[in-house]
């Protein structure tokens, strides 16, 4: 009898774990692509590490492949939240103006770029994109001081928003 009831308990338990855990919600996966690209940008920022406080980075709208169902609104978003959320981070603005003096000296300009140049992967449980993330960040003024980053990855289909904006938190 007692073995029949360890049984029982192992089974169910075993049956449990089995199960897999809901997928991730649109801002989770967003989430995780813009934590990332943020904590690799700030690996090696081409501001000095003790003056991190003193910089502004001021977004341009990002750039989205159409082929992504993803508004670049809601890409600068989830970038600048993934941003301010690391240690050693810049302020940041998602917003930059048309135009600027050279005197800015602490500012930089993002452009981010995300682009899914070969077709999806077809799983059994999903549909993975490949894509690739750029940054290019630039002094305001100065057109020749560029500082390029790039990463590249695949993210679930399913998991990432629709055309329409991201819910408020």
């Amino acid at each position: 009898m007692k073995f029949l009831l360890v049984s029982i308990l192992v089974m169910t338990l075993a049956g449990c774990a089995g199960l897999s855990q809901s997928p991730p919600d649109a801002r989770e996966a967003l989430r995780g692509l813009a934590d990332n690209a943020a904590r690799g940008l700030l690996e090696t920022p081409p501001w000095s590490f003790e003056n991190a406080s003193a910089v502004t980075v001021l977004m341009r709208p990002a750039q989205v492949d159409a082929s992504l169902p993803i508004t670049p609104e809601a890409l600068n978003e989830a970038l600048a939240r993934g941003l301010l959320s690391q240690e050693n981070a810049p302020h940041v603005l998602d917003w930059a103006p048309v135009s600027m003096s050279q005197s800015a000296s602490q500012q930089w300009l993002l452009q981010a770029r995300l682009s899914a140049e070969t077709p999806p992967l077809h799983l059994s449980d999903r549909i993975l994109q490949p894509y690739r993330l750029q940054f290019d960040l630039s002094r305001p003024g100065d057109e020749g001081t560029h500082w390029h980053w790039q990463a590249s990855g695949a993210v679930d289909l399913d998991a990432l928003p629709s055309d329409d904006a991201l819910p408020a938190p």
